[in-house]
């Protein structure tokens, strides 16, 4: 496959170009809705991972490539940076629909319904399932007490 022949085979070649490009003075309602779609796409895309490396190797600003957003790429760039391993990345997982969302504990993919709403995890990657956040509070209680007795 040359450098460019993966675009041909991609899920969003024939799709609206604004679906993946934030117009001009969208406000963040409209921006997670159309966010959401976008990454629908991409998460059937059979060239996902090429066109995710890809953005990363340009530092791409805006849109989303493979999957995810600007700020999701600087978070999945400095991983690499750390790590040296840009298999991090390409590592297959099972897919995620825009109903479902992983646990960044446990990594279960489960029903959206299951996580508090996160107004500061908007890449969807930091947020934890119900059971895991009161597993956490429970021990953070537990802590508390050991710590004055």
């Amino acid at each position: 496959m040359t450098d460019l022949d993966w675009h041909h085979q991609a899920a969003c070649k024939n799709l609206p170009v604004l679906l993946f490009f934030p117009p001009e003075g969208e406000r963040q309602p409209d921006r997670d809705r159309r966010e959401a779609k976008a990454k629908a796409v991409c998460g059937g895309c059979p060239v996902r991972m090429r066109c995710l490396e890809e953005a990363l190797q340009r530092n791409d600003k805006f849109g989303i490539w493979g999957g995810l957003n600007p700020e999701e790429r600087v978070s999945v760039r400095r991983r690499v940076q750390r790590t040296g391993a840009l298999s991090l990345v390409a590592r297959p997982r099972p897919r995620v629909t825009v109903s479902e969302k992983r646990c960044c504990r446990c990594q279960e993919v489960l029903s959206a319904e299951l996580f508090y709403a996160d107004n500061r995890a908007t890449d969807g990657l930091t947020s934890a399932c119900k059971g895991c956040q009161h597993a956490r509070e429970r021990q953070e209680r537990r802590d508390a007490r050991e710590a004055v007795a």
